[in-house]
């Protein structure tokens, strides 16, 4: 303890000590006379010893570390500059994307004990089926019961409601949970309270939760929210909390309700049926149990569900029960593409690096006198090394606090990006894991930078000391060295611009597909009829109340100046829903073991094909005289008729429906094309389409046909439905051409970062090739000036330099090919109609890189041939 006082005081009394010790040393060179002087050392390495025995010695060497390196890299403002820029976007791209890795991938769960929450999962694999089965009220019963793993078991589902508040009427996304759903995931109400037994029970009042999201934008974040009142479903509903803003799952809701509250979930036919699957399971995991032990457990319940219920579990559907966790869930659509992109991120730092790594390279050449200089008066080789780490991790650390400005810039558009595949984008911020990652990074790029000029060189005292004699001790090996960081720069940017450029094409061919339709002016709303006004006794919509709702809207609007036809239908082309999938059979069509042939059921009105431009193949479209007293027809779509009908015309072929409550037989009265109605990336499905006039019940979207901007039409068609019901809401306004758009977004985002990171790549390759080619012709220039002078013509030298630099850049090319064949084969799964191994992508890129790497190396070379031979003669 008496040697670490000493030490304190040591390094707070410096400044006295420091000049007691100049005063010492002053005292015995007088002493030791003017003949004498040669005897008393080395001043400064005296000096030295003596601070070494104070203690800090450590300290003073940073401090003059950082001192010297402050001032070396104040005299080099372009390297500086360039450098700065460099690492700047290397780590810059780095940051803002892990902040989307760490606040998605990484972050734990805003959820108490978040890594015991999972979701449930029922399957029927034979059944060709990617989606989840969902679950019945009685399998969450039974779940509850014979679960020996979980400690809580509970439901949701989503359904539309409208909120009726004195404004306009509102469509709201609902979370229908039950009483304990909030307080198996461990959250706090942001206001209020949450659901309890007593709100869950039959007779209830009805009460709501507002999601914080909703509660901010609509009203502005009133706290005297608590405790007002809106009707939904002929219900007067009460606010009694709003929820603190976490991300939810699997989707974004407005307002959640309990389950007493749904009209569909609390009625006994639901609360009967075992196979009416429609809710989703969460779960929390009892304390010592892992999600392994879980799925075994869910295993052991499905087995006992096929052996208690056959009939409703048969063998043939392969019926299997697992859970999985809620933190998977919630990423396992981004994570893949948030890894690439991390990877191509991580490639751009490795370019940054070598670029720099190069420019030092070339920069101790001219420091090789001052190193020297340093080494006489007795710098050993570890310090020398150490003064140059700390110059580039200075370097790096601007460079990070540049990238870290950047980063806060683009995480706005990353934000925007994540939230099409997770609900926890608006958790991704510049948090204190994120400022940490910057720090590590930054060191971490300066070390490696700078280690490659720093253990590369070697202090030759007498050559080094003699004046002009740095091109002379040019060492082959550091040539070398700068040769190969060019050829990883060329190497690496190849990769990038492949992938780049096969996301690039990927997407032009999205773009370029026909969707089967023509979406050019046509306007699409959705308009869903409240259940409890259109519904009528078992749960079904009045058809004839459905029926004179829609007719009288397409009355009034078709009356409007400048709307040249209106249509309806289930859904518009591309709109965010999926394939309604029903069950048919063909008449006289007998089916053999095991076939269960399902199809897409659409609605479309008579007008609905001549409006979207679908063509019809055979047959005819619907008419008016197909209605309700009319025997009921049918249009199927070109693949359905290819693949059940693969011998003849289905036309006038009848089919049926065994979930039809009036066991109707369908003529087929014809044939239209193939549209994709669920994705342009995604093959058309096969669709069975039924006149809305014989089953209204399921059209809810209008589309209108305009002379103009569609959008110039949308305060009309809010007339004309208010006009019909005032308390109707409309969403989903949109125009197909948006809804096109849409569905491009997500591949445009990932197209547009990964051409950003390309981009950078290039330019930050393409100043290094320049710089290497400057340096090599720099060092050359008296050889170039003797050539000259001797005769020789300056397209020769020209040509000559610029092969010389070509070698490099086709290395470079080279080990760029064989590395982006391995790496694109990781993008496989983003590629639409594009092989990974496309030969005009890698043609097309490999040239544009060879003509930037030539014009990189041109702009040098070019300005050294046009010194005068005399001047080039002088040099050095």
């Amino acid at each position: 303890m008496g040697e670490f006082f000493r030490r304190i005081y040591y390094l707070f009394h410096r400044r006295r000590l420091e000049q007691e010790l100049q005063n010492d040393m002053a005292v015995h060179r007088e002493l030791l006379g003017q003949e004498k002087q040669k005897d008393f050392g080395n001043r400064l390495l005296l000096e030295e010893r003596a601070h070494e025995a104070w203690g800090w010695s450590w300290l003073d060497r940073f401090l003059q570390d950082l001192r010297y390196g402050f001032r070396m890299l104040r005299k080099s403002p372009g390297y500086t500059a360039v450098a700065l820029l460099a690492l700047g976007l290397g780590i810059g791209v780095n940051t803002a994307l892990f902040s989307v890795v760490y606040g998605v991938l990484l972050k734990p769960l805003p959820y108490a004990q978040g890594q015991q929450l999972v979701v449930l999962r029922q399957q029927f694999t034979k059944e060709n089926r990617d989606d989840d089965a969902g679950f019945s009220v009685k399998e969450i019963q039974d779940y509850r019961a014979q679960s020996r793993s979980l400690a809580q078991v509970e439901e949701y589902h989503g359904m539309g409601f409208v909120l009726l508040d004195g404004k306009e009427p509102e469509r709201v996304r609902t979370g229908v949970v039950s009483a304990h759903f909030f307080d198996m995931l461990g959250i706090e109400p942001y206001l209020g309270r949450l659901f309890t037994d007593s709100d869950d029970t039959p007779g209830a009042d009805a009460v709501l939760l507002l999601s914080y999201p909703y509660w901010k934008q609509h009203y502005s974040g009133d706290p005297k929210i608590i405790g007002r009142r809106f009707r939904m479903n002929d219900k007067v509903h009460t606010v009694v909390g709003v929820l603190p803003p976490v991300p939810q799952y699997p989707q974004e809701n407005d307002v959640y309700m309990p389950t007493v509250a749904c009209p569909y979930r609390s009625s006994d036919m639901m609360k009967a049926d075992r196979n009416d699957r429609m809710m989703l399971l969460f779960g929390r995991l009892k304390p010592g149990e892992t999600v392994q032990s879980g799925v075994a457990d869910m295993s052991l319940i499905a087995s006992r569900f096929q052996q208690a219920y056959p009939e409703n579990y048969p063998v043939t559907r392969g019926f299997t029960s697992t859970l999985d966790s809620l933190h998977k869930k919630l990423t396992e659509d981004v994570r893949p593409l948030l890894l690439v992109l991390l990877g191509t991120a991580g490639l751009v730092l490795l370019i940054a690096c070598a670029n720099v790594a190069n420019l030092a390279l070339a920069r101790m050449m001219r420091r090789e006198q001052e190193l020297a200089v340093r080494a006489a008066m007795g710098a050993s080789r570890g310090r020398l090394v150490r003064q140059l780490l700390t110059e580039s991790t200075l370097l790096s650390l601007g460079g990070g606090a540049l990238g870290l400005w950047l980063a806060s810039g683009c995480v706005g558009l990353l934000i925007t990006f994540a939230g099409r595949f997770t609900t926890r984008a608006a958790e991704v911020t510049i948090s204190l894991p994120v400022l940490l990652f910057t720090l590590t990074v930054s060191v971490l790029t300066g070390l490696a930078f700078g280690s490659i000029p720093a253990f590369s060189q070697r202090v030759d005292l007498v050559n080094s000391l003699k004046e002009n004699s740095n091109a002379a001790t040019e060492k082959s090996s550091r040539h070398r060295m700068r040769n190969l960081l060019a050829m990883a720069q060329v190497a690496i940017s190849f990769m990038l611009l492949i992938g780049a450029g096969l996301m690039i094409r990927s997407f032009v061919r999205l773009q370029q597909v026909n969707g089967g339709y023509n979406g050019e002016n046509v306007l699409s709303a959705v308009i869903p009829l409240t259940f409890n006004k259109y519904s009528s006794a078992g749960m079904k919509m009045n058809e004839t109340a459905v029926k004179s709702f829609y007719t009288r809207v397409v009355q009034k609007l078709e009356g409007t100046p400048g709307i040249q036809g209106v249509a309806l239908n289930s859904g518009a082309p591309l709109a965010p829903n999926g394939p309604q999938k029903i069950a048919f059979v063909i008449d006289d069509h007998p089916l053999t073991e095991g076939e269960k042939p399902e199809t897409n059921i659409q609605v479309a009105s008579p007008e609905a094909f001549q409006l979207l431009g679908v063509p019809l193949i055979s047959g005819r479209f619907f008419t008016g005289q197909d209605n309700a007293d009319a025997p009921p027809v049918v249009i199927v779509s070109r693949g359905l008729a290819k693949h059940y009908f693969p011998n003849g015309d289905p036309v006038d072929r009848r089919i049926s429906f065994p979930e039809d409550d009036k066991k109707r037989h369908f003529k087929i009265v014809g044939v239209v094309g193939d549209v994709n109605q669920y994705g342009l990336d995604k093959n058309p499905v096969d669709t069975i389409y039924t006149a809305f006039e014989q089953m209204p019940d399921s059209a809810s979207t209008l589309m209108v046909r305009t002379s103009g901007d569609p959008m110039n039409y949308v305060k009309q068609l809010r007339a004309a439905v208010y006009s019909v019901d005032p308390d109707q809401p409309i969403t989903h306004i949109k125009t197909l051409d948006q809804l096109r758009g849409d569905t491009l977004a997500a591949t445009r985002l990932t197209s547009l970062l990964l051409g950003l990171f390309a981009a950078l790549a290039l330019a930050i390759a393409a100043t290094g090739l320049s710089g290497v080619t400057a340096l090599l012709v720099s060092q050359r220039t008296r050889e170039i000036g003797i050539r000259l002078a001797l005769g020789a013509q300056r397209s020769q030298v020209m040509r000559m330099i610029l092969l010389q630099g070509m070698r490099t850049i086709v290395i470079g090319l080279a080990i760029g090919l064989i590395g982006a064949l391995l790496a694109s084969r990781v993008m496989q799964t983003f590629m639409f109609k594009t092989t990974v191994t496309d030969p005009l992508t890698f043609a097309g890129v490999a040239l544009v890189l060879f003509a930037v790497a030539l014009v990189a190396s041109y702009i040098p070379a070019r300005r050294v041939t046009r010194v005068d031979p005399m001047i080039a003669l002088r040099t050095e």
